[in-house]
């Protein structure tokens, strides 16, 4: 939807670039600054070492779609129908693009975009359960610009849609493809932009360039999955080298994180849980934020945060609001974390996971140090047989392992972490009544 802004923005010189990138299937431990022993990723180490590292930083869902919805909207995926992958975003949400647009930004979208409206986007998806269904493409959401997938795409893609239109079979690797345009589009604009980059990788089959596969042949794990990372880490080092030729840098508010946890071919980073589960493994990814003309001294917090934060935190940067904003919003603005005045998260964290039909099927709240959990029981990378859904109290300053479940030993945390998750999935309960088809 549109929207128009209810105060005014800053002034021209004082509106910082933003740029959202995000990798797809990427685990918290598939960086070499978090430790991976084998995957080597120079140029998201620098970045980690050039503004704020996120060690706790979370997907708002376990897979693809849901977290691409959250970052679009501030708001968790489950208060408008978006359940799994391959779910749209529905037109009626604000999206970051429909906010900043109005104040004068440049919008354009690039990769992987997976929210509908896009040809070839296979999946569990709500398009057709609503009125206009093919109409929540990237143009529909705000962007002017979009170069983009329905969903990921691999080595030599063919189904890339600019603007509406075909662009046929473009040969090369894919985060060299979708940099080239978004550096295109970065060049080429004549006032502040926001430039969202969703790289498809390291998302399977994983077939990387030769290039990129070679230094890790006859190494232990997945060739061509660290050849997709290093693709990736070589076009954040374009990204990086690109605005500072331009002048740009210190200008521009630029943000990386994964959309969920590790997949098998990936690194938990010993996390408990993957792709899929709300234990840490499958959340908790890489993130980092580099603004160099607000974050003049990098460090690293163990605060949470979290996808839902983006949205918040861009407009709190740009003093806007959006007129037909929805609410609640989950996320909260990072400005004070980013200003070093934020050493607790205000507010909790809050999690779930829906079935097609609208039942929660797992749920946790984090809220610093503590976390409420209730799924299945995890032993690494391994569901526990025979448990079935329990709930759990974790320390994860203590335990990040997620190992020591403290339900009993901290009755008092446990039931108030329970009752704040209860309250908060009500109001979800309430947002979805405004989508009655995930009931159909």
């Amino acid at each position: 939807m549109s929207a128009a802004l209810t105060q005014l923005p800053l002034r021209a010189a004082e509106r910082p670039n933003i740029i959202l990138t995000m990798t797809d299937d990427q685990g918290w431990g598939d960086v070499s600054y978090n430790g991976n022993p084998v995957l080597k990723t120079p140029h998201l180490d620098e970045m980690s070492g050039s503004g704020v590292r996120f060690d706790r930083f979370y997907a708002a869902y376990p897979v693809c779609s849901p977290t691409r919805a959250s970052v679009m909207t501030g708001r968790h995926p489950c208060r408008y129908g978006c359940f799994s992958w391959g779910y749209d975003l529905p037109l009626r949400e604000v999206t970051v693009a429909e906010a900043l647009k109005p104040a004068g930004y440049a919008t354009g979208h690039f990769g992987k975009w997976h929210l509908g409206g896009i040809p070839y986007a296979p999946g569990r998806t709500n398009r057709g359960r609503m009125p206009g269904p093919d109409d929540r493409h990237p143009n529909n959401q705000g962007f002017e610009e979009y170069f983009s997938h329905g969903n990921w795409f691999d080595l030599n893609p063919d189904k890339l849609y600019h603007n509406g239109k075909a662009a046929g079979r473009i040969e090369g690797d894919t985060s060299d493809i979708v940099m080239d345009r978004a550096l295109e589009f970065i060049r080429k604009a004549k006032r502040p932009f926001l430039a969202v980059i969703w790289f498809p990788s390291p998302h399977g089959p994983h077939q990387a360039l030769e290039k990129d596969r070679a230094p890790y042949l006859g190494k232990p794990g997945n060739a061509d999955f660290y050849g997709e990372m290093a693709g990736v880490d070589r076009n954040i080092g374009r990204l990086r080298a690109e605005l500072r030729r331009l002048g740009i840098h210190r200008d521009t508010m630029l943000w990386f994180n994964s959309d969920n946890g590790a997949i098998p071919a990936g690194s938990t980073g010993g996390l408990s849980g993957a792709k899929g589960n709300l234990m840490e493994g499958g959340i908790r990814v890489p993130a980092i934020l580099e603004w160099p003309g607000r974050i003049t001294r990098p460090f690293t917090t163990k605060v949470p945060c979290g996808t839902v934060d983006l949205y918040p935190t861009i407009l709190a940067a740009l003093g806007l609001r959006a007129a037909g904003q929805m609410e609640p919003l989950d996320g909260i603005s990072l400005l004070p974390l980013i200003d070093g005045g934020m050493k607790r998260r205000p507010k909790p964290l809050a999690f779930q996971v829906r079935d097609a039909k609208g039942a929660v099927t797992s749920a946790a709240l984090i809220d610093n140090e503590f976390k409420y959990y209730r799924g299945p029981a995890w032993a690494g990378r391994i569901q526990v047989k025979g448990e079935g859904q329990r709930e759990h109290l974790y320390n994860l300053d203590a335990d990040a392992a997620e190992t020591q479940d403290l339900s009993t030993q901290q009755p008092e945390v446990f039931v108030r972490l329970r009752n704040e998750w209860s309250a908060w999935n009500r109001s979800v309960e309430r947002d979805l009544e405004a989508y009655p088809f995930h009931k159909s």
